[in-house]
């Protein structure tokens, strides 16, 4: 159900979180945006990479994506009773399989790397599969007081699965960039990962297409197109950003919004629950074999073009921001610490 059903009202003092997550290569020494959100608003962050002694001293912590990421916190939450913990909630970005009512088939089309770090149990593993395992023994295991889910897709999937989770949507920070003013002499983008076998053959088969297409990106080393201001700049130069999936049918959020926040056009492959953003207004969906045309139609059509860039930028920076959606978090969480205070209070 989307977290605005459950916002509660308090005049409470801040929270002390300690944020879990594991920084890619690329963002080794960062720290996640919600961090820089949750002190804007307040709150008291530290950061672990699974690698705290002593979580006792926390209000809430914060796993962030794949909770398998953290095997040694998920050990020391087993370790004492329920009622002495921190609240726990699981923040889930990271993509799960899709849900039955999607019509969408079973994926099989995972890499050596992908399988290989299946069979060994590496923590690092991040396929689908690895994914809802992790995030359905955790809330079997009654580890999460919370579970938050990115996008209607993810929370039908929940709910298939019996798990009851909140819905919010991937936010805009003001560090994802902004309308700078730039000239765009970049016609056709693609922002982020191309290790994986089908995002290069559909890259190529644009390029045979005749679609001169900038790839730019990696998690795996410091491209400066895709990360902080030399993103910003890229993506001001760039008419249209390709949305082409890891997985087909799914949608990834954060690519729509970091082009949509700096002013290019999103066309993007048929999407299942791509809600908030809707197509023909927002950005636009085709089918690969027809993208090409599709994407020379708009070249051509500046001013069709940027009706759709005007409005996906509203969307993004006035309703999808992530001070929006951490405040309905934090609601949530005192919501959650109040009733664990009252349940406390009836032991005694």
């Amino acid at each position: 159900m989307p977290v605005s059903a459950n916002v509660v009202t308090h005049d409470a003092d801040p929270l002390k979180f300690l944020i879990c997550d594991r920084r890619v290569p690329a963002l080794a020494g960062t720290r996640p945006t919600i961090a820089a959100v949750l002190e804007e608003m307040g709150h008291c962050v530290s950061m672990s990479a699974d690698d705290v002694s002593d979580f006792n001293s926390f209000d809430v912590i914060l796993l962030w994506n794949n909770p398998g990421y953290f095997p040694r916190t998920r050990k020391w939450l087993l370790s004492i009773p329920k009622e002495r913990r921190p609240i726990v909630a699981v923040i889930m970005g990271e993509p799960l399989p899709a849900p039955t009512a999607s019509g969408l088939p079973r994926w099989s089309g995972l890499n050596l790397a992908e399988i290989a770090k299946i069979l060994l149990r590496d923590w690092r593993a991040t396929d689908i599969y690895t994914n809802a395992y992790n995030l359905r023994r955790t809330m079997n295991e009654g580890l999460a007081d919370a579970l938050f889910v990115t996008g209607g897709e993810q929370e039908e999937y929940a709910a298939e699965q019996g798990l009851d989770a909140h819905r919010i949507d991937y936010g805009y920070h003001e560090s994802f960039g902004n309308l700078i003013g730039l000239d765009r002499d970049v016609d056709v983008l693609f922002l982020g990962e191309t290790r994986q076998r089908r995002r290069r053959r559909l890259l190529a088969r644009l390029r045979r297409d005749g679609i001169d297409v900038t790839v730019r990106g990696s998690w795996h080393k410091r491209d400066g197109a895709l990360w902080g201001d030399a993103r910003t700049r890229f993506l001001n130069r760039t008419k249209i950003v390709v949305h082409i999936q890891r997985y087909p049918g799914k949608i990834a959020a954060k690519r729509l919004v970091l082009a949509m926040a700096n002013g290019a056009m999103v066309i993007s492959e048929p999407s299942y629950r791509p809600d908030p953003f809707v197509e023909g207004e927002h950005f636009v969906s085709s089918p690969i074999e027809k993208m090409p045309e599709v994407i020379r139609y708009y070249l051509n059509h500046t001013e069709e073009r940027e009706r759709i860039t005007r409005a996906g930028h509203r969307l993004v920076t006035q309703d999808l921001t992530w001070s929006k959606i951490m405040e309905q978090i934090v609601d949530v969480t005192y919501g959650k610490r109040a009733s664990l205070r009252r349940t406390r209070a009836a032991a005694l």
